[in-house]
């Protein structure tokens, strides 16, 4: 939460998909709830709704984030709970004709108006932004005060982490010239196998290209983190330890250390 008492808004962002972006966004907001006692709303704004789905948020004959963006109704109707601390902002396929109808002037502020309402209800708003640079990523954003971009250690990886770093200052140029990057977060890390830790090497150098950090952190691969996921929960309720539980928790407090909380 800021100096104002609204929240911080902080988009998980990357082109490319398959990074780990919902699971950073689950976890990171459930570290904060539980371990840091913050309250925290999760978005959706993915028309794959993955982060929906990942905690078993029931948006079947309900509003969503769709709706709300349209102006139907408004994100304190449609917000649902999921645990202690944790609100959900949920989403569906039905969001993939935001791209198409959301095109006249201003429609990259739709999310950044929607969620002032409840911006001082929350410590953290977190956003699970798609894996794409159109109108939705581009209002994720415009709405955000930070971006985290998680990355897996593989070359295609690293060629969005590129295209993404060109939307961002699209957006600071025109849209949000407030909006930071927060840092880079290495996923899906295996270091018994040389290719990671070459493609490692390669992200610091981007990172340090565009004067991005990269956290300390990084999130271990483990077959737990799918388990979790098929299951509805965060890997902190989740009954089985795991190294990513481990990892997300300290990400979670080298995060608070570099905001200063």
């Amino acid at each position: 939460m800021d100096k104002n008492g609204a929240a911080t808004i902080l988009s998980v962002a990357n082109q490319k998909g398959g990074v780990g972006k919902t699971t950073t966004t689950v976890n990171l907001g459930a570290t904060l709830a539980y371990v840091y006692s913050k309250k925290v709303l999760l978005v959706d704004i993915d028309p794959q709704g993955n982060l929906t789905d990942n905690l078993n948020i029931d948006v079947n004959d309900k509003n969503t984030i769709y709706e709300v963006l349209k102006g139907e109704t408004t994100a304190k109707e449609t917000i649902q709970n999921y645990a202690e601390n944790i609100d959900v902002l949920g989403s569906d396929i039905a969001l993939a004709a935001a791209e198409r109808e959301f095109t006249q002037v201003g429609s990259e502020h739709r999310l950044k108006k929607a969620l002032e309402p409840v911006i001082s209800e929350y410590d953290y708003i977190i956003l699970d932004a798609p894996p794409s640079l159109g109108m939705l990523t581009v209002n994720a954003f415009t709405a955000s005060n930070e971006i985290i971009i998680p990355i897996k250690p593989s070359i295609f990886s690293l060629k969005g982490f590129i295209k993404l770093n060109e939307t961002i200052e699209t957006v600071q140029e025109f849209t949000n010239e407030e909006l930071t990057i927060r840092g880079i977060l290495i996923t899906g890390y295996n270091d018994r196998i040389n290719i990671y830790k070459e493609m490692k090497e390669s992200a610091e150098q981007i990172a340090a290209y565009i004067k991005a950090p990269i956290f300390d952190s990084y999130i271990r691969s483990t077959v737990i983190v799918d388990e979790s996921q098929a299951a509805g929960q965060d890997l902190i309720s989740f009954s089985k330890s795991s190294t990513a539980e481990e990892d997300y928790i300290s990400f979670t407090e080298e995060y608070l250390r570099m905001v200063g909380e």
